[in-house]
């Protein structure tokens, strides 16, 4: 598992505890405490399809919002 800039209008989620990071690895977090378990759950998501909650963590990904994953 590689670390994976997420393009423009995307990002990773934690589906774990709904952190989001611009990479896969989370150098460049959006929420702090974004780690090695986020990294395992993360998924890349369109940013227009999050529903973010009060403390600024992905609440829910609307339909269509998660991107599948490509053959590394």
């Amino acid at each position: 598992m590689s670390n994976v800039t997420a393009p423009k209008g995307q990002v990773w989620i934690c589906t774990a505890c709904g952190k989001r990071a611009h990479d896969r690895y989370g150098f460049d977090p959006i929420n702090r405490g974004y780690d090695e378990s986020c990294m395992l759950h993360a998924i890349l998501c369109y940013e227009d399809k999050l529903v973010l909650g009060d403390n600024d963590r992905v609440k829910e990904v609307l339909e269509g919002g998660v991107i599948e994953p490509q053959p590394e």
